[in-house]
């Protein structure tokens, strides 16, 4: 803004500096085990306007990861492995509040919490346990589903990014929740039941993709 007097703070011109090209946060260093693991990082535990700050630091390469643990503002104890996190997972579940700003969840939606490593492998068991009774075609399927998660949300960018992101390797999917491998698992019953499970001509799209990904996972 100028601050020749008459101006009355309106400007017409553009903007001086300008950038000719989006900026990239894996320019440079991106096959460093930091970058990949910061890059990787699922946000969750926060409020939906905290999620969009600390992607917006992985983005912008301002993301600073902790050394060690520090304190939970709650218990004391160190336990706080996530940065910009103020409470620990224990105490953000336990009072459902934003683990950074401490937003009721009655006021704001809070992403859920990414499953443990003993949570993981009890939901194995439990779907290895449900899948039995199904026939070997929607098994293989039911397995590719769990096995591939789904996808991250991303917002909307330009299209320069968009052609950067077709170039890149196809990220890692999130893990579906058990809610959701339980909404699979009844549709894949509710069509065998009517008949369709085992026909060579089934509608379900995932029974012809990736195959390989099938076999290696049974």
């Amino acid at each position: 803004m100028s601050s020749r007097r008459g101006d009355g703070g309106r400007r017409t011109r553009a903007q001086k500096h300008q950038n000719s090209f989006a900026f990239k946060n894996d320019l440079h260093d991106k096959h460093t085990p930091l970058i990949k693991l910061i890059s990787n990082l699922n946000v969750c535990e926060v409020c939906e306007r905290c999620k969009e700050v600390i992607e917006w630091k992985i983005k912008y390469r301002k993301y600073k990861p902790l050394t060690q643990p520090r304190s939970c503002n709650k218990c004391n104890e160190r336990k706080v492995k996530r940065a910009y996190h103020v409470l620990c997972r224990d105490c953000a579940l336990a009072n459902r509040c934003c683990a950074k700003c401490l937003a009721p969840a009655d006021e704001t939606n809070i992403v859920p919490p990414e499953p443990t490593d003993v949570e993981k492998q009890k939901l194995k068991v439990e779907m290895d346990q449900l899948i039995k009774s199904l026939p070997e075609r929607k098994r293989r399927t039911f397995l590719r589903y769990m096995n591939k998660g789904k996808k991250k949300e991303r917002k909307d960018s330009d299209g320069e990014d968009e052609l950067e992101d077709k170039k890149k390797k196809k990220p890692a999917g999130v893990p579906h929740t058990r809610e959701e491998l339980m909404e699979k698992f009844e549709q894949l019953k509710l069509s065998t039941v009517e008949g369709d499970g085992d026909s060579l001509f089934s509608d379900d799209d995932d029974d012809y993709e990736d195959l390989s990904d099938g076999y290696s996972s049974s």
